[in-house]
């Protein structure tokens, strides 16, 4: 009898695949609120700096310098060729990795206002995705004196950044959710992923090329990661995007986001107790 009267309440405060979708839907509608959040976060973060954000631009430019000259003389590469594909990697790098750690404490730091106020989950991983993206346009600007420099002149394949960076942005919202449920649960789950991506950045062909890899080239075309910097990378230096990154990219959301409904199916009226 109290096993069935159990399962009946498990039952009734679980989602619907309907009710979850809803819930992704209306976190996107309450734009005004996540937008003004992370934008007011990344202001708050650089409070009282002279350059505020364009710190990261400044940093950002110092670090690829750096590394371009250094790692262009380690893989007898021309500085010319190496280095903005080294830029480009890097600037896409940083915001796909920043997003992704970020959104494993994405209800954790919002735990006060879930717990007062009734705003859609998925909300909270916007705001994420959303002030890294902030962070992002402050860096992408490097590419302009790349170009000038090294003489790359834009043409209709850099178009293809917009599209690319819509996907990617797609790519990260679900992996957002994922990780941002996940964490909530099981705290240790934050520290695996951080030492996941400092170990995947420098097993990913971002400050090495592909060619390096000779014949275990397959390994970086297995690797989703390779295929989400592939996206905006690619069209800043000038090169198309690949068939077969285009298919990895689009093939990752609908997964992704079945993954998504489920997990918020299962766990949406858990979350505010696991806070």
């Amino acid at each position: 009898m109290t096993t069935n009267l159990l399962d009946d309440l498990r039952a009734r405060n679980e989602m619907t695949l309907a009710e979850a979708a809803s819930n992704v839907c209306q976190g996107a509608a309450a734009w005004p609120i996540w937008s003004m959040i992370g934008w007011n976060d990344v202001r708050q973060k650089y409070r009282r700096s002279v350059l505020g954000p364009f710190w990261i631009t400044l940093s950002m430019a110092i670090f690829i310098s750096g590394l371009g000259i250094v790692y262009s003389r380690i893989f007898n590469a021309e500085i010319d060729v190496f280095l903005p594909y080294l830029g480009a990697g890097l600037i896409a790098w940083t915001f796909i990795a920043s997003s992704m750690l970020e959104s494993c404490n994405a209800l954790q730091e919002a735990e006060a206002v879930i717990k007062q106020i009734r705003i859609p989950i998925s909300a909270f991983v916007f705001r994420v995705i959303w002030r890294n993206f902030i962070v992002f346009m402050h860096t992408i600007v490097l590419i302009v004196p790349i170009w000038l420099v090294f003489g790359i002149r834009p043409d209709w394949t850099t178009s293809m950044i917009v599209p690319g960076l819509l996907l990617l942005c797609a790519n990260l919202l679900w992996i957002g959710h994922v990780l941002s449920i996940a964490c909530a649960r099981f705290r240790d789950i934050t520290v695996i992923v951080a030492n996941i991506l400092q170990l995947a950045i420098f097993i990913t062909p971002i400050m090495f090329p592909v060619s390096a890899l000779g014949p275990l080239e397959w390994v970086a075309q297995a690797n989703p990661l390779y295929h989400m910097v592939a996206l905006i990378r690619a069209p800043l230096i000038g090169d198309t995007v690949s068939p077969l990154t285009w298919m990895v990219a689009i093939g990752m959301f609908p997964i992704g986001m079945v993954m998504v409904l489920l997990l918020l199916r299962h766990t949406s009226h858990r979350i505010v107790y696991w806070l």
